[in-house]
C-alpha cells in the first residue's frame, strides 16, 4: 500500500504540535516501528498572531509566515498537511492557493464530527479564541452541518479564556487554567449547550487533563484520525 508522508504546519503553539505528533502516532495501526507514517513537522512559534491580525486586519504576515512555512514542509516531501491551530483555519483559503500540497480543514472535520456524535439540532458549547469567534469559523461549519454554535456569553468569562490560552502556551496547564475553562464550560451550558468543542488547541491540552461533565470533541483528535486517514488510503 502506498502511503503519503504527512506535514504538520506547527508551533502555534510548540505543545499542540507535539501532541498532534503523539496523536497521529496512537492512531496508526502498525505492527511494528516500520509501519508507521513518515511525519515531518515544521514547528515555527514565529508565525505573528493569528488573533491579533484577524482583530485589526494585519493578516497579510500570518499568511506570509503560514505559507513559508508550508512551502518547507512540501520540499521536504510532505504530501498532505495539517494544522494544529484552530484559528490558523481563518486563513486557510488563502493558503490553499499558495501551497500545491492538499492541507487537511480541521474545523469541517470537526463539524461532521460533531453532528455524528451529538446529532443534528443539537447544541454545541465552543471555547476558543477571540479571532475564532468573531470570523464564525466554527459557528458556519457547525450551521453546514445543522448544529448550533454557542460561545462565552459573558465578556469576562471570555476574557478569562483568552488570558488562559496565553498562560498554557508559555507554562503548560495548572489548577488555574481549569478554573476558567470550568467557567466556561458553565457559561455555554447556561445557554443551552449540551456538548462541547475545544475550539483551541491550548484548550484542548486543558481538557485532556480536566475533562467537562458533558460529551465534547477534540479538534487535535479528529485532525490526527483525518490525517491518518488521508495518508493511508490508497
Amino acid at each position: 500500500m502506498s502511503e503519503k508522508i504527512i506535514g504538520i504546519l506547527g508551533g502555534m503553539g510548540p505543545e499542540s504540535t507535539a501532541e498532534l505528533l503523539v496523536r497521529i502516532t496512537k492512531r496508526t495501526p502498525a505492527a511494528v516501528e516500520q509501519d508507521h507514517l513518515r511525519v515531518i513537522a515544521d514547528s515555527n512559534p514565529k508565525i505573528p498572531n493569528r488573533t491579533d491580525a484577524l482583530l485589526d486586519g494585519e493578516m497579510q504576515p500570518v499568511i506570509d509566515a503560514l505559507a513559508e512555512t508550508a512551502r518547507n514542509l512540501e520540499r521536504a516531501g510532505a504530501q498532505v498537511i495539517g494544522i494544529p491551530c484552530n484559528t490558523a483555519h481563518a486563513f486557510l483559503a488563502d493558503l490553499r492557493e499558495l501551497v500545491a500540497v492538499p492541507i487537511v480543514d480541521m474545523v469541517e472535520q470537526t463539524a461532521i464530527e460533531a453532528r455524528s456524535s451529538f446529532g443534528e439540532g443539537s447544541v454545541v458549547g465552543l471555547l476558543a479564541t477571540d479571532g475564532t469567534l468573531r470570523t464564525r469559523l466554527y459557528h458556519e461549519a457547525l450551521e453546514e452541518c445543522r448544529l448550533v454554535a454557542v460561545g462565552p456569553h459573558h465578556q469576562g468569562v471570555q476574557n478569562a479564556v483568552m488570558d488562559t490560552l496565553d498562560t498554557v502556551k508559555l507554562h503548560g496547564v495548572n489548577e488555574e487554567s481549569q478554573a476558567a475553562i470550568g467557567a466556561a464550560v458553565r457559561d455555554v451550558a447556561d445557554q443551552g449547550a449540551t456538548s462541547l468543542i475545544a475550539g483551541c488547541t491550548e484548550v484542548s491540552l486543558i481538557l485532556k487533563h480536566y475533562p467537562p461533565n458533558m460529551p465534547w470533541i477534540d479538534p487535535l483528535t479528529v485532525l490526527a484520525a483525518a490525517l491518518v486517514r488521508e495518508a493511508t488510503e490508497s
